[in-house]
């Protein structure tokens, strides 16, 4: 009779492991679920999901969970942050006596709103988070259905950190007309819409435009012009250029395109 050795035992045991990661999606509800949607939350499920099999990875959905349980820890410790932030200017208030004019005080009631619904989205992320880390060992069909019916929820906490950031900045182009000279103030007024609309412009096409490409041939062709390492070569174009022993993969391959 045929013994097994070592290492047709190991392949059992891996090939055993890699069916346990991938499970058979029978509902077709749960996978119009999958099909449907464009966000965050909507992308990483659909990645897990092999349209062919019908399959999904239960490897790839927990990397998935960590990513977003990354994302809305970080948003947590941002809304704690900015909450304490506005509290200190509310505690300020009463200290530096600049409530006798209107516009002051209408700084001040934005300010104390920012603090209210940053503690508002704080409490959205830890709910958000205590749901992620109590379903992450669920069946993927649970995990798929109460994703999709709370998403909206969840979404919600980067959307109000997001105002809130607007709300806090708010007060402080208000207020810094009283601690320094018009010109300087309008100046700095100025520049803050300036950097709010190339948030705004980069955070759309980033991240809610979809992200959709076409490599040209001139994108191909055309040298990298984004090279930080400026000392280094103006170092080359002065001393010459040093042959290192060791270098990076990437720069290997890019010396030797030239030297063809």
């Amino acid at each position: 009779m045929p013994t097994s050795t070592p290492e047709t035992e190991n392949i059992i045991i891996n090939n055993k492991e890699e069916n346990n990661n991938i499970v058979t999606i029978t509902d077709e509800n749960i996978i119009k679920l999958l099909e449907q949607g464009t966000t965050y939350f909507d992308i990483l499920l659909f990645n897990c999901y092999n349209e062919a099999d019908k399959t999904i990875d239960k490897e790839k959905l927990s990397k998935a969970f960590d990513d977003l349980l990354g994302i809305y820890s970080n948003l947590f410790n941002f809304g704690i942050s900015l909450s304490g932030y506005q509290f200190v200017g509310i505690i300020l208030e009463s200290n530096l006596s600049l409530t006798e004019t209107n516009y002051t005080q209408v700084a001040y009631f934005i300010l104390s709103t920012g603090f209210l619904i940053s503690m508002f989205g704080v409490l959205l992320c830890f709910i958000t988070m205590e749901y992620l880390y109590g379903c992450r060992e669920e069946e993927p069909e649970f995990i798929i259905a109460g994703v999709h019916k709370y998403k909206k929820l969840f979404k919600l906490a980067d959307i109000i950190l997001y105002a809130d950031s607007i709300l806090f900045t708010i007060p402080i182009n208000i207020l810094i007309h009283n601690s320094m000279g018009e010109k300087y103030a309008y100046c700095y007024n100025i520049l803050c819409s300036v950097f709010f609309i190339l948030g705004m412009f980069f955070h759309y096409t980033v991240i809610i435009s979809r992200q959709q490409y076409i490599v040209r041939p001139e994108d191909i062709d055309q040298d990298d012009n984004f090279n930080a390492d400026i000392l280094n070569n103006l170092c080359e174009m002065i001393c010459g250029g040093v042959d290192y022993k060791y270098k990076r993969k990437l720069f290997r391959l890019k010396e030797k395109a030239k030297n063809i």
